[in-house]
């Protein structure tokens, strides 16, 4: 659920406004409001942190330090960014160094290797030599005659030495090549001496990676720091006083009004306005919090005045889950290795991380399918075998093809009962509000989602097994004129009436966007065939090799690597296809923009260093 906010405006002594920020930040409760306020400090601190951040990324990736400093404070860190900072520059010197040497050998090479200084003593007396790259059709152009030397030909170009004793020996309107600098041996010689500076310079790189575990932490620092002097910058002023607004979770509001009362601070606490951004804070039981991990995966944050998803996502994304990835030998693995490292947690810290819990939720849920479709590795005589053939339902058989237009069914009935809990549910929370009849245009949409399931068996499916019945044409058109007349009442009914019809076209194009919907859902289906044919062909690749020892080894190379890979494509799928139909075409009918900002309180983020920082603020 969405806890509800309040807003809250607090007003303190000027002279004490660092020590009543320390103070608001270690009750934690306030997400503060912030006008981009500027400050000498706050813009040191950013400095500061773009320099830390500048020597993290100048660290090989994929290398880890041989040994590790533990930190050394912010001080000693800054230093040794600089030098990394400094370090990676030259670096960065040396690579375009050597970038522009290996272009002049590109463009030197094909002339052989030669000394300019020759060409330039032969100039000095009185022979000149002019080197000319021509294409086929300059040089038919060309006229006979004259002192040149073709030295290579390509593809289309041709490269010519001419040799004359003034500028009228040579061609005209053609421009010769620049002289090299130096010849193709001096070139490479100090290309050798590039490529050495920077791996001394990479080497020394890799060395001062022991300070990276320090500037981490000393970048956590700077950014409880940068926070603090934001709020410090954010404080209105208004003589000897000074003030603040955020929003503080109503449960909380209690722990703040203690903190003001000890302070001696004014305190006032409101309901936030309706036109007000308000942070959104998400709490639920234990049993819902564990799909949290996918909303933050995604970075999506329903709005303060939305509505909260979270238990219908995790049921809705526990099936669409199962059905994509659809073997179950998949889920037992995602299953035991869930458990694994779910107890080595356990067993560490104490508690089990929300994303273990839910792989294995998603585990079991994939055990379930597959075992009730019968698909275990893709391999048809598993499913044959007991005890795997118990729990095969012959109707969801993935070895049978009669069990497709099942499968389908299905996709559609939850595609249906989903978007239809959407509307229900934007019913019940409009019918409070005023006019209520527009809270009716729901049960509009809701007749139209029903009755267009039926169009969607009936298309899709079998039109002679499953066809319309006259009452879903009664409930598209009622649902339809329902929207039509009822979406754009705002008290007047006449006027709201006119409003509707002026939107027929986008009503009309709306119905047709739920008749896709539904459809979409068959995405489940095909996603889940998709991944059983993979393994398939895996299995019998592996089988066509597996005619001697030697390819026994790369009939298992093959299968090991097969259904890696397929389970990898698989959990890519559950995140495009899996996540999609609850983000969008589920959210869509909810009206669910996601558009909220996460509550985030001025707090303490680690103890021993805010302590310390606390220490020298207050001084």
């Amino acid at each position: 659920m969405i806890v509800p906010m309040k807003k809250v405006s607090l007003v303190l002594l000027s002279s004490r406004r660092r020590a009543a920020l320390q103070r608001l930040r270690k009750a934690g409760v306030v997400h503060l409001l912030s006008d981009g306020g500027a400050s000498e400090e706050l813009e040191k601190l950013r400095d500061t942190q773009a320099l830390l951040q500048r020597a993290l990324a100048a660290f090989p990736a994929g290398k880890k330090a041989a040994s590790a400093r533990p930190p050394e404070g912010l001080a000693q860190a800054r230093v040794k960014a600089e030098e990394i900072c400094a370090l990676a520059d030259s670096l960065r010197q040396r690579r375009d160094e050597a970038e522009k040497l290996l272009r002049d050998i590109e463009r030197v090479a094909p002339w052989g290797d030669y000394n300019p200084q020759t060409l330039r003593f032969l100039e000095s007396r009185g022979l000149l030599l002019r080197l000319y790259e021509l294409g086929k059709e300059q040089e038919k152009k060309l006229s006979p005659g004259g002192a040149r030397f073709v030295v290579y030909r390509r593809k289309s170009m041709t490269g010519l030495v001419w040799v004359g004793r003034a500028e009228e020996d040579f061609p005209a309107g053609i421009e010769a090549l620049p002289l090299p600098e130096k010849g193709l041996s001096r070139l490479k010689e100090d290309l050798a001496g590039k490529q050495a500076e920077i791996q001394a310079i990479r080497d020394e790189l890799q060395t001062m990676r022991s300070w990276e575990t320090s500037i981490i932490a000393a970048r956590e620092e700077v950014a409880e720091k940068m926070e603090f002097e934001q709020a410090a910058a954010d404080l209105g002023a208004a003589g000897p006083l000074a003030y603040l607004s955020g929003f503080v979770p109503e449960p909380k509001v209690e722990k703040l009004r203690e903190t003001a009362r000890a302070e001696g601070w004014g305190l006032m606490v409101r309901d936030p306005g309706e036109d007000e951004a308000v942070p959104t804070l998400v709490e639920n039981p234990p049993a819902v919090g564990i799909i949290q991990p996918i909303f933050n995966f995604l970075g999506t944050v329903p709005g303060y005045r939305e509505v909260d998803i979270s238990f219908f996502f995790l049921v809705f994304f526990s099936f669409f889950f199962a059905m994509i990835i659809g073997d179950a030998a998949y889920g037992s693995l995602l299953l035991g290795v869930s458990v694994f490292f779910s107890l080595r947690e356990r067993k560490k810290k104490g508690a089990v991380p929300q994303a273990l819990t839910l792989f294995m939720l998603m585990g079991s849920g994939t055990i379930v399918w597959g075992a009730l479709t019968g698909n275990w590795f893709g391999y048809e005589p598993i499913s044959r075998a007991a005890p795997f053939s118990w729990f095969v339902v012959p109707a969801l058989s993935s070895w049978d093809p009669r069990s497709s237009e099942t499968v389908k069914f299905i996709t559609f009935v939850i595609g249906t009962i989903h978007l239809s809990i959407a509307h229900i549910w934007n019913f019940a929370r409009e019918i409070g509000k005023k006019p209520r009849i527009r809270a009716f245009t729901q049960l509009g949409w809701l007749s139209m989602v029903l009755g267009l399931y039926f169009v969607v068996l009936n298309m899709v499916l079998d039109a002679r097994k499953y066809p319309v019945p006259d009452f879903a044409r009664y409930m598209i058109l009622g649902g339809f004129l329902a929207v039509l007349f009822l979406s754009q009442q705002e008290g007047n009914f006449f006027k709201g009436l006119v409003k509707g019809l002026g939107g027929f076209i986008t009503t009309f194009l709306s119905s047709i966007s739920a008749f896709s919907d539904i459809i979409s859902y068959i995405r489940l289906f095909a996603v889940g065939l998709a991944g059983i044919e993979i393994a398939k062909s895996f299995n019998a690749m592996a089988q066509g090799l597996m005619t001697n020892p030697l390819g026994i080894v790369f009939g298992i190379l093959v299968v090991v690597l097969g259904h890696g890979l397929n389970m990898a494509m698989s959990g890519l799928s559950v995140v495009v296809h899996g996540v999609r139909l609850n983000v969008l075409e589920f959210s869509n009918h909810l009206g669910l923009e996601w558009s909220g900002f996460s509550y985030d309180p001025f707090r303490e983020k680690t103890r021993d260093d805010t302590e310390t920082h606390s220490q020298g603020e207050l001084s």
